[in-house]
């Protein structure tokens, strides 16, 4: 087909063999171009995706803590006797979240005749990416932020009663240790 259409082009200029030729080796530069372009492996990954992302779940993680030590604070403030009450968490990790993934496996044989003998290759491959459902990774499973500590600050925390009490609460709503939480009184009149 290739051939056709030189041929066509070249009766169609009147046999003029210097433009002819390069006009052949204009064609022959643009077929090879194309061929490239089709078997150029392509693996381009979105950074812009990957940044987004990153940066959602390091906000989302500022705000869960920042939540736990408001929610605490209201709870601890109800607490008869304690005050007002400051509450601050400090996280080991900002939690685990394990994505879904789309694997691809490919498998090649290639049987080639060679001057009697044969020769066989295989070629395999596997290829696995993040699995994404409208735009957004899809998550098969999110772990909490693991909590380290947890430091109360109450006034009505001189008392070794409230103190006690804002522990086993503060323990209890966490499901955390008594030894990682640490209540201290607040300075009255500061």
């Amino acid at each position: 087909m290739l051939e056709e259409w030189i041929r066509n082009s070249t009766q169609a200029d009147g046999g003029e063999g210097g433009s002819n030729r390069n006009k052949k080796l204009i064609l022959v530069v643009a077929v090879c171009i194309g061929i490239l372009a089709l078997i150029w492996p392509v693996t381009k990954v979105d950074q812009s995706t990957q940044t987004l992302s990153g940066e959602n779940s390091g906000s989302s993680t500022g705000s869960k803590k920042a939540t736990v030590e408001k929610e605490l604070e209201a709870i601890l403030s109800g607490v008869e006797g304690a005050g007002s009450v400051q509450v601050k968490v400090t996280l080991q990790s900002d939690g685990k979240k394990t994505y879904a993934r789309n694997t691809k496996e490919e498998k090649r044989s290639t049987h080639e005749n060679e001057r009697g003998g044969q020769k066989q290759m295989e070629e395999n491959s596997q290829t696995s990416d993040i699995a994404v459902l409208g735009g957004n990774a899809l998550i098969i499973e999110e772990s909490a932020p693991q909590i380290l500590g947890v430091l109360v600050v109450a006034e009505g925390a001189g008392d070794p009663r409230i103190q006690e009490q804002l522990t086993d609460i503060t323990s209890t709503l966490l499901n955390i240790s008594p030894h990682h939480v640490r209540v201290v009184a607040a300075e009255v009149g500061k």
